[in-house]
């Protein structure tokens, strides 16, 4: 399966036409000048794809933040048996309503 990092940055270049040099783990989807509508249409391109639910919480990560969050999820998905670390909170890419 396509690492959440990689598909992330293939379909923001592919379906919202963001420059792939602009896409780094640091940026956030505001510096990406995704807006909220665009951010919803991703979030529900990641969940078809990856086969999880993504918690509708507000708040503005970093690709790398959200790819990471994503790869949990789907390994969590098939490794029953481990459980999320202590303090570990949910990653939303969906920013503050405006």
């Amino acid at each position: 399966m396509e690492p959440a990092y990689d598909l992330m940055a293939r379909l923001l270049t592919e379906h919202f036409g963001i420059p792939e040099e602009e896409i780094t783990p640091d940026a956030t989807f505001e510096q990406l000048d995704v807006d909220s509508l665009a951010r919803v249409e991703l979030i529900t391109m990641l969940e078809d794809r990856l086969h999880v639910s993504l918690p509708e919480e507000h708040g503005d990560a970093t690709v790398g933040e959200a790819a990471a969050y994503l790869d949990g999820l789907v390994a969590g998905r098939t490794d029953r048996g481990r459980a999320a670390p202590v303090g570990e909170q949910p990653v939303a890419m969906a920013g503050p309503a405006r």
